[in-house]
């Protein structure tokens, strides 16, 4: 058996998720969940945690028992806690963790068309709000032919219908709003592409936030390339499907980062299973340390894209407190 430091202690610690979900509640406080009325994407992001819960469990992604892949879900998140106000991200970032729960269920089993069905029904809630989620469709059916071995006829087909679905129940809507004009319009701007590499739209705390999930999720697929052959079969396979979904959807925000909110939502996604295999599943001095060092740089970005509300904020209080000064 394997030596425990203090980070294996830390990750498979029961207070490990609570303990997160108290720093992302207070990131998210600060932002502005009560006096924006943010309920909605805190009900997005309460989910997403529960449903990586259950990815986490049902598939084994850590040979031991570990809430640290919902853990970092919810830090990544605070790390870039100035896309909780977008309700578009939250519900991004809910569907994609929906569809990896759905399809991993039809690893080597072509007779799960149900499965793949509700999967890429999740990826057409998500291109409701976002249709670039649209781009996944043909990563996906390779991953599934190649890592999950259930692509055929029946799941192409019914992959095909989930995402049809979502768009007829909502035609209502669509015609509604401004008939066929309004859903085809919608699917326009998937042929839409900004100039390439255009970042004057992202500031320092995107810079910041961006270039630390990325340096993570590099530091997961490093460590998984080394030591994955430790998993067994299937754990590897899937964690394969983390690995090239976030590195095509890092290199789709490089290109595109008009779209830095909901992509990053969809990064903190595929990033926090890896990193959360390097913590667990290193046994190290020099792990060990890298372990402090991640949780104090996660906790200093967490604090430092907090202090620009949080002095706003303060300053807002200062000023209406001066106010009733006899001056």
């Amino acid at each position: 058996m394997a030596f425990k430091r203090f980070q294996n202690i830390v990750a498979e610690s029961r207070f490990l998720l609570p303990l997160s979900a108290i720093i992302t509640a207070g990131a998210c406080y600060m932002v502005g969940l009560v006096d924006n009325a943010l309920w909605m994407q805190l009900v997005c992001l309460v989910l997403s945690t529960a449903l990586m819960v259950e990815l986490n469990n049902a598939n084994q992604l850590l040979r031991v028992v570990s809430q640290a892949t919902p853990a970092f879900l919810l830090l990544l998140t605070g790390v870039s806690i100035f896309i909780f106000p977008d309700l578009r991200s939250g519900i991004v970032q809910l569907c994609g963790i929906a569809v990896y729960f759905m399809i991993f269920h039809c690893e080597q089993r072509k007779a799960s068309p149900g499965w793949v069905f509700y999967g890429f029904f999740c990826l057409g809630l998500a291109s409701m709000v976002f249709v670039q989620m649209l781009y996944y469709v043909p990563v996906l059916w390779l991953l599934m032919a190649t890592n999950l071995r259930a692509l055929t006829a029946k799941t192409f087909w019914a992959s095909i219908l989930g995402i049809i679905t979502p768009y007829w129940l909502g035609l209502g809507y669509y015609l509604y709003q401004g008939g066929f004009d309004q859903l085809t319009g919608h699917f326009a701007r998937l042929a839409e592409f900004a100039p390439l590499g255009d970042y004057s739209m992202l500031g320092e705390q995107q810079w910041v936030s961006l270039g630390w999930t990325v340096l993570l999720a590099f530091i997961g697929i490093v460590h998984y390339t080394r030591k994955g052959y430790q998993d067994k079969t299937r754990t590897r396979l899937l964690t394969q499907v983390f690995i090239v979904v976030d590195v095509l959807t890092i290199a789709f925000l490089l290109l595109q980062p008009q779209h830095y909110t909901l992509l990053m939502a969809l990064i903190i996604v595929n990033t926090a299973p890896l990193v959360a295999h390097f913590i667990t599943l290193t046994h190290t001095w020099l792990t060990n340390i890298s372990f402090f060092i991640i949780i104090f740089i996660t906790l200093a970005i967490i604090a430092y894209n907090l202090w620009a509300p949080s002095s706003n904020f303060l300053s807002a209080m200062v000023m209406q407190a001066c106010s009733y000064l006899p001056l």
